[in-house]
């Protein structure tokens, strides 16, 4: 039987090879695809981001272009995006919302990545943060800001969280499951313009995303979940920044004020990306033809020496090693990479062996019926016209599912 490809441990990721799909659709995963589940609130959704899943119910306001669907186009995973506006961990564990079930009754036992983004909802971030800057900026029917009520809810968030994880690991016991801290909204200094917050109130809500970060670290901690520290990593790109990954409070008609935005979410989906290839257990072996006995071969480590087939030997220049998540999906032999001659993009391509450099030339994903896709160029690795010899020379070529583009790798 063949194996699926692109296989790796569960402690990180049961399977990584699957098709590529339409932006935020909900797939149900085949046996060689990623199973992945986004739970999570608007900071997971995406509000007033272009353009919506068709497939959203209103009131949660999911974007084709938010981080789970970006990730899932990177990393060709079946996506169930079950994040929406407004979500607290009520609302994963045990209450409907907008018409759907609790957002954890998505994760089922095939399940193998979840990311989570949950509990600033559960403290009134958006909210305080909100009636503060109405308030601050002149604003009227700006509703108050219970600090005791906040104070008491944080006491239990870090349960919340834990039961998050933990009725997610009952669901899916061989899922990776990511927390996703919050974006950083605020500056470390002064407001500015778009952004009416006194000191005074500029310092409370700091306060609040800096232990809503604590509160997601230490769930992740307490349960052996994953931390994804996008509190840190999107420091400097404040709302006050030159480079924002969230909108100011004034926002144009169709945003959504103090929220993530289109570049935020697609460096939010990078990190996870980074943080999924920290976690990837590597495996080494022969990169196997559907062609009986031949498997890939690096004839010499030098740049510029072309890729072939070759009978499968065992020998070190058919030991590939392959580095699965997404930005690498390299595949290495001889300390070098498989890369596209001069990062083409046209058919016929040829494929060589050339030093690492983590350019798109060098990555490979999963194509749906059993190939290797080249992402840059749309490719799939292929034996031209089909030829089995010894000395085949590879190239890139239109992905079709033929034997020519079947291939099996290690793990």
């Amino acid at each position: 039987m063949r194996r699926n490809p692109w296989h790796v441990l569960p402690v990180v990721l049961s399977t990584l090879g699957l098709a590529l799909l339409a932006p935020g659709t909900a797939n149900a995963a085949t046996g060689n695809e990623l199973a992945y589940v986004a739970i999570g609130s608007s900071f997971a959704a995406g509000p007033g981001i272009p353009s919506a899943q068709p497939s959203s119910p209103g009131g949660c306001a999911r974007s084709t272009n938010n981080y789970p669907s970006v990730l899932a186009r990177d990393l060709g995973a079946a996506l169930v995006d079950a994040s929406c506006g407004g979500a607290t961990t009520a609302n994963v564990l045990t209450t409907s919302q907008a018409g759907q079930p609790p957002q954890a009754d998505q994760v089922t036992a095939t399940t193998k990545l979840v990311t989570v983004t949950i509990g600033g909802n559960d403290v009134n971030y958006l909210g305080s943060l909100g009636a503060y800057s109405c308030q601050d900026g002149g604003g009227s029917g700006c509703g108050t800001v219970d600090t005791a009520a906040i104070d008491r809810t944080f006491g239990e968030l870090p349960g919340r969280l834990r039961a998050v994880v933990e009725r997610i690991r009952a669901r899916a016991p061989q899922a990776t499951v990511l927390l996703v801290s919050y974006f950083t909204i605020l500056p470390d200094t002064a407001a500015c313009t778009g952004v009416p917050l006194t000191s005074a109130h500029l310092d409370y809500e700091r306060g609040i995303a800096a232990r809503l970060a604590t509160a997601t670290s230490d769930a992740a901690t307490a349960t052996g979940a994953r931390l994804v520290d996008l509190a840190s990593a999107s420091h400097g790109h404040d709302a006050c920044a030159a480079d924002p990954w969230v909108e100011k409070y004034t926002v144009a008609s169709g945003k959504s004020s103090y929220h993530p935005n289109a570049n935020g979410m697609r460096a939010a989906a990078q990190l996870i990306e980074r943080r999924l290839d920290e976690l990837a257990i590597t495996a080494t072996g022969p990169v196997r033809s559907a062609f009986p006995g031949k498997c890939l071969t690096a004839p010499a480590a030098v740049e510029g020496t072309p890729i072939e087939l070759d009978d499968c030997a065992g020998s070190a220049n058919q030991q590939w090693t392959k580095v699965t998540a997404a930005p690498e999906g390299t595949l290495r032999a001889l300390g070098g990479c498989l890369d596209v001659q001069s990062s083409g993009t046209a058919n016929h391509t040829a494929v060589h062996w050339w030093t690492c450099n983590g350019t798109g030339a060098q990555r490979w994903i999963p194509e749906a019926r059993g190939g290797l896709m080249n992402p840059q160029s749309g490719r799939c690795l292929d034996l031209p016209g089909g030829a089995s010899a010894n000395g085949t020379r590879l190239q890139i070529y239109d992905c079709n599912g033929t034997a020519a583009q079947l291939w099996t790798t290690a793990g």
